[in-house]
Order: C-alpha cells, then sequence, then structure tokens
C-alpha cells in the first residue's frame, strides 16, 4: 500500500505542476483544426479511421464506410440486390494490410475485408453458434508480421486469421494457465519485435511472437502497486522509442517498458471522475503524443510523458476542435494528423506547419484584447507590442503577445470631462495606425487627430489634422511626422504646432486616399495614393506624380502598399494588378515589372501589408515572393494564415524578424525563417474509371485497359495524396499516341475523357503537383490498348487478301488455259463472280451498319435516341470546353461557333391528343413533329427523341447569337401549319422550348456539365408552359465569382437566378406570359445580338 501510495503521490505531483506551452516561442499557439466532409458525414459521427497503402482515407461513419480521396467521400458497400444488405453497417475497427486490402470489424456481421483489385468488399463471417447466429462485435485488428490477422471481439474472445488458407483459430479464456485473460478484447496491438499486446476488460496482457501464451504484463491483482488490472484497455500504440502507451475506458494512460514489463502511470483514475475514457493514441512530429480522450485531447511528450496541452471543445474557436468526443486519431503518411469522433465529424490538423500562427481573442470578457479585429500595429523599442483593435483603444502585450495593460487615447474634451468627473464615459477612441519617432514618443493616428505617448503608456500631446481618417503613419528619419488620411497626405515637424498638406506643385491638394508611405535611404518619402504613386523629394514640400514610359508603368494606379527593402528596392502593390518590383528610376521616370501578373495572378492585390524578411524575401498575410527563385506562394488556410478579412493597413515587424499582420480574427504570427515551399511529394492514385458512362473497376488499371471495340469513350478521374490542400493541386495529363502535349488542368477537372479512339496502343501519362505547385515525381503511364472491330482486324484483312489472291490466281490460270478458246465466256464468269462478292460485302456491310444504327434510332420516329447522345455528346462537350478554357486561361481565339446549345421542345396539351383522337393520331402527331424538327436543323445537329412529346436538339457549331432565331423558326414550323392525322383531319398544336448555350460561363467553362445544361433548358421549358405555352425561353450565359458559386446559382429556380443578374436569358417576342412568370431581368430578341456581343 506505501508503494501504490507513493507512485498515485508521484502521478499527482506531475500533474500539478503548470502545463508547459506546446511551442515555447509561441505560449498561445494552439493546434488549428479544418472541418472535412461538413453536412456530408451523417451526424458529425466517426468511429475509426484508417489510411490504406495506396493513400486513400477509409472512414467509419454512422451509416457505413466511405473512401475520401482529398475531394470526394465515396461509399463503399457490399453487392447485393438487398439495399439492407449492401451496407456495412456500424463499423468499430479498420485495418490496412501490408498487400492493400482493407479489413473491416463490422459490429454485428463479423470480419469483411475489401479488395481495391476487384473493389469488392467480401465477407469472412466464421462460424457462429451463439446470439442466434449474429457474430460477435470486432472492437480490435491487428496485422501479424507474416500478413495473418488478429480479430478482437466483444465477448467471442480472439481470432487469428489466415488469409491464404483461410483458416481461423479462436482463443478463449479458461482457467488454463496461458489463456487469454479475458473474452471481452478491446484493442490489440504488434510490436515491432512481432509481440502481439491485447487490450480485454481485464488489463494488459500479451503473446510473444511464436508462443501460445498469454502473460498478463503490468495487470498483476497482488497487493502493493497500482496496475491495469481490472481496467478495460481500448487504446496502445508503440511510441518512436519502443514503449508501448496504454489508454482505459476508465482514463487511465500508462507507458510500458517491453523490456522490463515496468509501467508508469501518467493518469490514473480512482474513481468514475476521471478525465475521460480513452479511445486512440497517436504519435504525432516532434515527439508529441497525442491521447484522444471522451473530453478532448491531451498532447504528452514522448520522452517523459509529460502534459503540455489540454485541447477541448470552444465555439469561440472556429479553428478548434469540433467535439471532445473523440474517437479516433490517425497520423497520415505526409503527417497529417486526423481527428475523428461523435459530434466531431472528421478533422485535420497539419503539425508541421510551425511557421504561421493566428493569435485570437482573448476569452476574458474584460480583457483588451477580447475582440481581436486589429486595425493597426506596433513593436515600441522596449519590446512591447502595440495593437489597435476596431472596439477602441490599444491592447499592450509583451514580445509573446500576452496583454500587460492598454491604452485610453483622449480627446482634449475627454481629458476635461474626466478631470471634471462630469458626465458618462466617452467611448473609445479608435485607432487606424502607429508609428514611434526617434525620441522614442509614439504616435497614434485616428479620425482628424494624432495622439503622442510616451513609452510608460503616458498621453503626451493631442494634434488636429484636417485629413479626416489616418490611414498611415510614417516616423522619417529627420524626426518629422508623415500622416497619410482618407484626403491627402500630411506632415508635421518638431516644434510646430499643426500638421500642414503636402500639395502638388502649384498648390493643388492630393485629394485622394493616401494608403502607403515608404521612406527611401536619400531621405524621400514615396506616397501611394488611390490616384496613383507619387515622390516627395528629401527636404522637399511637393507631391511629384511618378512618370513611366508606355508599358512599363503599374498595371493600376491605386496603390495599396509600398516597401523599400534592404537592397533600396521599391516594391509596389496595386489594388487590382498586385506586386510590382521598381527596375529603375532616373529621378523622372519609373520602370516597373509586373511580378504578380506574370505569375498568373490578376484582378486582386498582393495583400497591402509589404514586408520584407531575413532571406528578403516579400510578405503580405496573402502572398510570399522570393526574388531570388522567382518563386510566387499563396498562403491559405491550410498554411495556417486564416486571418478573416486582413486589414491593408496592418502590420508589424519584431525585433526578432517575427512578422505581424492584423485582421478581423486577430494578428497573423510568421516565423519567416520557419516557412518554405511544400516539399511533399504526393502519391498520384486513379480515383475511378468510367467506360460507356459505367462506373468499372480500377483495381487493376495500373496493369493496362483493354477496351472492346463495343467500348467507344472511357474516362480516368484521377488524384493527388496531398490532404493538406488538395484544392491547389494542379495536374496534367497526356494521350501518347494522340494528344500532342500534356493538358493541364486544375482540381477541378482531374478527369481525362477519351472516345472514339482508332484501334491501337496508347499510354496515358497522369503528373500532379503538391498544394504549392511543385510536381511530384510519382507520374502515371497506363497502357491503353484499342481493341480493333472484327472488320479492322489483321486476320480479316489477311483473310480478303488470300481471298483476293486465290480469286486473280484462279482467273489467271483460267484465262491462261482457255484465253483463245473461252475469253467471252472468261470475262462474264469473271463479271459475275466479282459482282457476286460486291453484292454480298455491300449486304454484310449494310446489315452491319442497320444493326448499329436501329440500337441508336428510336423506331417511331427515326431520330436518335438517348444512347446515341450518350456515346457522342461526352466528346463534344469536351471540346467546347477545351476551346473555351485555352480562350479564357491562355487567350486562344474564340471560334463563334464554339459550344453547343441544348434545346428542349414539348408538343403543348398532347395528352388531350390521345385522349381524344387515340394513340394512332398521338404516333402521327408524333411523326410529323421530327419531320419538322428535322427541316428546322441542320443534318450535323443531334435530333433526339427525349421522350414521349418531347425531343432534344443540340446544335452544333452554331453560334449562340442564332439559338433565338432556330428556337422561332422551330416554334414557327409547329403552330403555322396544322398536323394531319391519317383520317384526313387537321389539327393545330404548338409546342414550347427551352434552351440553354454550353458552356454557358467562358469564365467558368466546366463548372456546369452538358448534363446540366439540359436541366437549365429544362426549367426553361416548364417556365414557357407555366406562362401560356407556344414560346421559347433560353440561357445565353452566366456569370459568377467561382466555379463554386456558379454551380450553387445554377440549383436556384431560374426567375431567382435571373432576377439576382448572373444568368442572361432571350425569351420569344411579345410573350407577356414570360415578363409576368418573374423574369423581369429577361432580354427581349431584338437585343440578342447585344447579349452574345457582351458574352
Amino acid at each position: 500500500m506505501k508503494l501504490l501510495a507513493l507512485l498515485l503521490l508521484s502521478v499527482t505531483a506531475l500533474h500539478a505542476d503548470p502545463l508547459l506551452p506546446l511551442n515555447l516561442g509561441n505560449p498561445l499557439a494552439e493546434p488549428r483544426f479544418e472541418s472535412v466532409g461538413v453536412g456530408i458525414i451523417p451526424r458529425d459521427v466517426v468511429p475509426t479511421m484508417v489510411q490504406d497503402r495506396a493513400g486513400f482515407l477509409w472512414i467509419a461513419t454512422g451509416d457505413g464506410l466511405v473512401r475520401f480521396d482529398g475531394y470526394r467521400f465515396r461509399a463503399q458497400e457490399r453487392e447485393s440486390a438487398d439495399p439492407a444488405a449492401r451496407n456495412l453497417g456500424w463499423i468499430r475497427a479498420l485495418l490496412a494490410g501490408s498487400d492493400g486490402r482493407l479489413w473491416i470489424g463490422t459490429e454485428w456481421d463479423g470480419l469483411a475485408v475489401y479488395d481495391p483489385a476487384s473493389e469488392r468488399v467480401t465477407s469472412r463471417r466464421g462460424d457462429s453458434k451463439e446470439n442466434a447466429g449474429v457474430l460477435p462485435t470486432i472492437r480490435a485488428l491487428a496485422e501479424d508480421r507474416d500478413g495473418s490477422i488478429w480479430a478482437g471481439s466483444e465477448g467471442g474472445g480472439l481470432d487469428h486469421f489466415e488469409p491464404s488458407s483461410g483458416s481461423i483459430v479462436n482463443y478463449r479464456h479458461s482457467p488454463q494457465p496461458g489463456s487469454l485473460p479475458d473474452d471481452r478484447v478491446q484493442a490489440l496491438l504488434i510490436d515491432d519485435q512481432g509481440t502481439l499486446w491485447v487490450g480485454t476488460w481485464a488489463g494488459l496482457s500479451r503473446r510473444k511472437a511464436g508462443s501460445d501464451r498469454f502473460e498478463p504484463v503490468f495487470s498483476s491483482t497482488g497487493e502493493g502497486h497500482a496496475s491495469l488490472a481490472g481496467r478495460i484497455v481500448q487504446a496502445l500504440f508503440q511510441a518512436s522509442d519502443g514503449r508501448i502507451w496504454v489508454g482505459t475506458q476508465q482514463g487511465d494512460v500508462a507507458i510500458v517498458d517491453p523490456a522490463t514489463d515496468k509501467g508508469l502511470f501518467l493518469d490514473y483514475a480512482q474513481d468514475i471522475a476521471n478525465q475521460g475514457a480513452v479511445s486512440s493514441l497517436v504519435e504525432a512530429s516532434g515527439g508529441q503524443m497525442w491521447v484522444g480522450r471522451s473530453t478532448g485531447i491531451d498532447l504528452h511528450t514522448v520522452a517523459d510523458g509529460r502534459l503540455v496541452q489540454r485541447l477541448r471543445h470552444d465555439p469561440r474557436r472556429r479553428s478548434g476542435l469540433a467535439g471532445n468526443e473523440v474517437t479516433a486519431l490517425l497520423r497520415d503518411q505526409a503527417g497529417l494528423i486526423w481527428v475523428g469522433g461523435f459530434g466531431v465529424g472528421l478533422q485535420r490538423h497539419d503539425p508541421n506547419n510551425q511557421s504561421i500562427w493566428l493569435r485570437g481573442a482573448d476569452a476574458q470578457v474584460g480583457s483588451p484584447f477580447s475582440q481581436a479585429d486589429v486595425r493597426s500595429l506596433l513593436q515600441v523599442d522596449n519590446g512591447e507590442i502595440w495593437a489597435a483593435t476596431n472596439r477602441g483603444g490599444v491592447a499592450v502585450m509583451d514580445s509573446l503577445l500576452r496583454v500587460t495593460g492598454a491604452l485610453w487615447p483622449r480627446t482634449p474634451k475627454q481629458a476635461l470631462a474626466a478631470s471634471q468627473a462630469e458626465g458618462q464615459p466617452s467611448p473609445p477612441v479608435r485607432v487606424e495606425a502607429m508609428a514611434q519617432a526617434g525620441d522614442g514618443s509614439v504616435w497614434l493616428g485616428a479620425d482628424s487627430m494624432l495622439y503622442r505617448f510616451s513609452r510608460d503608456h503616458r498621453q503626451l500631446q493631442t494634434l488636429p489634422h484636417a485629413g479626416g481618417l489616418v490611414r498611415r503613419l510614417l516616423a522619417a528619419s529627420d524626426g518629422s511626422l508623415w500622416v497619410a488620411t482618407q484626403d491627402g497626405v500630411f506632415r508635421w515637424r518638431p516644434g510646430s504646432a499643426e500638421v500642414v498638406r503636402i500639395s502638388q506643385p502649384q498648390g493643388h491638394a492630393l485629394r485622394a486616399d493616401i494608403n502607403a508611405l515608404a521612406e527611401a535611404s536619400d531621405g524621400s518619402v514615396w506616397v501611394g495614393s488611390g490616384k496613383g504613386l507619387f515622390r516627395v523629394a528629401a527636404g522637399g514640400d511637393e507631391l511629384l506624380p511618378v512618370e513611366a514610359p508606355t508599358g512599363a508603368g503599374l498595371g493600376n494606379p491605386s496603390v495599396i502598399g509600398l516597401l523599400v527593402d534592404s537592397q533600396q528596392t521599391l516594391w509596389v502593390d496595386t489594388a487590382v494588378s498586385g506586386l510590382h518590383r521598381m527596375r529603375s528610376w532616373d529621378g523622372q521616370q519609373a520602370v516597373f515589372e509586373r511580378v504578380s501578373e506574370r505569375h498568373g495572378i490578376v484582378g486582386r492585390p498582393f495583400g497591402g501589408n509589404l514586408q520584407e524578411d531575413a532571406r528578403g524575401r516579400i510578405w503580405t498575410q496573402m502572398y510570399v515572393y522570393d526574388p531570388a527563385n522567382d518563386r510566387l506562394d499563396e498562403l491559405t488556410a491550410a498554411d495556417g494564415a486564416d486571418l478573416g478579412t486582413g486589414w491593408f493597413l496592418s502590420r508589424a515587424k519584431t525585433l526578432d524578424g517575427r512578422l505581424l499582420f492584423g485582421g478581423s480574427k486577430g494578428i497573423l504570427v510568421v516565423r519567416p525563417e520557419r516557412f518554405d515551399a511544400s516539399a511533399y511529394a504526393p502519391a498520384l492514385l486513379i480515383a475511378e474509371l468510367t467506360i460507356n458512362g459505367q462506373r468499372q473497376s480500377a483495381g487493376g488499371i495500373l496493369d493496362g485497359l483493354e477496351l472492346a471495340p463495343e467500348q467507344r469513350s472511357f474516362s480516368l478521374a484521377f488524384t493527388a495524396v496531398d490532404f493538406s490542400d488538395s484544392a491547389r493541386v494542379r495536374y496534367a495529363y497526356q494521350l501518347q499516341g494522340f494528344d500532342p502535349g500534356w493538358i493541364e488542368t486544375n482540381a477541378d477537372s482531374r478527369v481525362a475523357s477519351y472516345s472514339n479512339l482508332y484501334p491501337g496502343d496508347y499510354v496515358l501519362r497522369v503528373r500532379a503537383s503538391n498544394r504549392s505547385g511543385a510536381w511530384s515525381p510519382h507520374e502515371l503511364a497506363i497502357k491503353v490498348h484499342v481493341m480493333p472491330a472484327w472488320w479492322q482486324s489483321w486476320w480479316f484483312r489477311l483473310l480478303m487478301l488470300a481471298l483476293l489472291l486465290a480469286m486473280v490466281n484462279a482467273l489467271v490460270r483460267l484465262r491462261t488455259r482457255h484465253l483463245r478458246l473461252h475469253q467471252i465466256e472468261l470475262k462474264q464468269m469473271v463479271h459475275e463472280r466479282t459482282a457476286e462478292l460486291e453484292a454480298l460485302a455491300l449486304a454484310l456491310q449494310g446489315k452491319s451498319v442497320a444493326l448499329e444504327e436501329s440500337s441508336l434510332t428510336d423506331p417511331l420516329t427515326g431520330l436518335r435516341n438517348r444512347r446515341f447522345l450518350a456515346q457522342h455528346i461526352d466528346a463534344d462537350a469536351a471540346l467546347a470546353v477545351r476551346e473555351y478554357e485555352s480562350h479564357f486561361k491562355y487567350g486562344a481565339k474564340l471560334r463563334a461557333e464554339a459550344g453547343l446549345i441544348f434545346f428542349l421542345f414539348d408538343i403543348d396539351c398532347f395528352k388531350q391528343v390521345n385522349d381524344r383522337y387515340g394513340h394512332a393520331a398521338g404516333d402521327a402527331v408524333i411523326r410529323e413533329m421530327s419531320a419538322r424538327l428535322v427541316a428546322a436543323f441542320r443534318d450535323t445537329d443531334y435530333l433526339v427523341r427525349w421522350g414521349g412529346e418531347e425531343f432534344l436538339v443540340v446544335a452544333r457549331a452554331t453560334p449562340r447569337s442564332h439559338a433565338a432565331d432556330l428556337a422561332e423558326r422551330a416554334r414557327a414550323a409547329v403552330a403555322d401549319q396544322a398536323f394531319q392525322l391519317e383520317d384526313g383531319r387537321f389539327l393545330s398544336k404548338t409546342c414550347s422550348i427551352g434552351f440553354c448555350c454550353f458552356p454557358l460561363s467562358m469564365q467558368h467553362a466546366a463548372a456546369l456539365d452538358w448534363a446540366a445544361a439540359v436541366k437549365i433548358a429544362d426549367a426553361a421549358l416548364y417556365a414557357v408552359k407555366g406562362a401560356g405555352r407556344n414560346g421559347w425561353l433560353g440561357a445565353l450565359s452566366a456569370g459568377g465569382e467561382s466555379a463554386e458559386a456558379l454551380l450553387a446559382r445554377s440549383r436556384r429556380p431560374l426567375a431567382e437566378w435571373t432576377r439576382s443578374g448572373g444568368l442572361k436569358l432571350v425569351c420569344s417576342p411579345h410573350h407577356d406570359g414570360l415578363r409576368a412568370a418573374g423574369f423581369p431581368n429577361t432580354v427581349s430578341s431584338t437585343e440578342i445580338s447585344s447579349a452574345a456581343a457582351v458574352e
């Protein structure tokens, strides 16, 4: 008992010490989590997960098993006609086998295995004579060094499964020595020595390699020391130092040394009041052990087990844990930590990112930094960091960004009121800019007022100015203070009582937002404004505009950021064309290089807050540019740059080289010396194979793809396993033997599609980059063999050649023998034989063509059917998207007839024809309708009977400016001439038409596929039918800030999309019903030319 008390005392003392911060350089930093699959994972439930050998992430959810490739969650089920039997149900354990297979432990159906070669799940149920055939729940899986599988279950003991033979050996608890301590197995582990560790309701035991005995470890029931006896061990992990970490349902955490069998408790629960059940363990980079509990996550050091941080769900932290019930932890191949649980869903954390973190708001309500909307930053020469927030005042922090005090500037009126203790407290002053002068005093800029403070936070002086809001302050080397405002630039000289405006020549005031100030080594000051770049010479008093030769100036006049770097190079950021570098300055003209535009970044700023690190790289909260390597990288949430709205005028560089950026979420802290572009080389995988529009198994695709003659098209979806920021991964593919060069694409279009390839051999090559744009060496090369049709085969050609040679030989021999006596007869025979062969060949060819045509043709109308469209439309749609993307991305000339137009026709009130005249009359109307459509469109267009009285026409190589004319021509062809029935009667009918141009968006051509265009045309059709019929309505083009926004808008009702201004429609002229139906922005057919011109 003394030993037990001593051990518990040591454990208690260990936790009585204050927690060490996770990062001693950033004591306020916490791991940043990003939720994945929000709205996709049912009820945010993830019991367990694993990454397979290929790199796919497999996740057990509340509704079964799914596979995640970085972009898409794909459900994995059994093959069964019964929907209930297909679902794998609740999954407690997953194991990625060394052979690539995935072992699945189910709740009631025993063991199952997924084979990636066949992409199928098969059951390994075993035999159950208990519980009416329901197998015990499998709670743990482990793979032995020989490839055999251990499966532990609740009440069913331990099964040893040999995959090659299918044999199963069951181990149960018995009174015999060396038996399994308990039949309720919760955790399994094979260590690096091949020893099997088993966690049960009786504690921890092991089975050494080559032995059949189970022996308790640190789980004896003897008195005198604490142990795992009677504890439910449900988490096991071998750390990098070889020791075994153990977690229990009671909340214990222990470390066991396999060499000595001795254990050490880090947490020991003496009663039900514990830190939460431990369900998972994983070691992250840097020697940190993550302990997943029912109350959150604890972080320990692997070396000594010290608890360094507790992570708990906090609704105020949007990048924190989504919930506390953690059930699964996983470290993937790239080192990312994945977290799953109940109410947690699926989250990921990148422990490799030690360069960027966010200093968010304080939890204390009364803290000066309880609202972390930072508008200005400054480090004072005494090491303090001052942060001016949107709520007013300035939070004072130490060098580690811990709040130590606050400043509250007061206007003269406020100071007088405070001294007389009269009235209500005045609202705090919102500080917009700060600068420290050479004498150590600090200037704060606010609305129409400057405040001067001492280092020890005393207010010394107030100075009014006429510029309104202060944008920037610059303490110049000559002691003067430059003030950039919303209404020009001002200057205060020491000893002066007023702040003086700096004007242009002839005293003209510069009425503009002044966003940036920078002093050069010669004492001149560069001034960036909304109306261009200006310069004030050293000792001068005039703002002179900076001129530039034609083609060598700034890409946009709105200057939002300036920096003179350590090499005295001027860097300029503009609101639209981004970063510029000044290449030369002759005192009159400057020559600028457009850095952002050269790197393909247009239409957005570089970030405004230009700062330089020790390596000469140029930083903002949005980008980092390395001039030495001419490399420009975007900073995203995957890098830790989750600042919300980064204010363009909020930045500071600390004495130790850190870069600080203020934004709506707090302070972004950058350790630039720790930042480099990602060097991770992601594996490249085939996510899905589609042949003739039908999904096929892609398991053996790396061995090659063989297409039968009837398989006319195929598509391969690929993915690079870079889960850190998969949206930034770039792809390129080339079908050697068909494509002349590489086709580059982004993460939204990672599919290679081909159709109607000529028989032969090809090689499909695919490559991908990581999130930083570095191409991975893991390239796919897939052999593709297109088999010929029988009439394209070599043996058929050889047979024809042999037959022809035999015929020639026979003719020659016959002609030689009977040349003189039977010349006329021989010619007649040759003519007859040749005619017979030609007739036979023509008949055979005609039957083949007729058979193919019958499968692609509607028997009633003779038009094409949906099967024909499915075989041909993908190639046409891909060509249209490629032309538009080439035009938008690379400036290639866009043909007027590029793209497609999808028309949907519906015969108005057709049901009345069948009801009143009979189905024979209805068929006659449909046949006549098809004949009129054939007359209205070209032979090269696709005319398809879509179903019933609906027809689909795909106008190919037709300018979208002709869409309205085609629709009106077809409508008139139906409405202007009555239909003649078989009995001679005439029947007048009309039709409703909806159409959609494809691609609908020039900027995001691939955002909406051709099926989406058909849906839009269908919506337009039904809008016409609802507005009175006998008309047409069509979508010409659509706009959107991004592909995601466009896709979201396409799911809205057509009228709502039109009212937003994002969709351009055209309708039948003088069709009042459509105007009244909610299409106020619809342009008339007479305006179609101008609408097409805009597109």
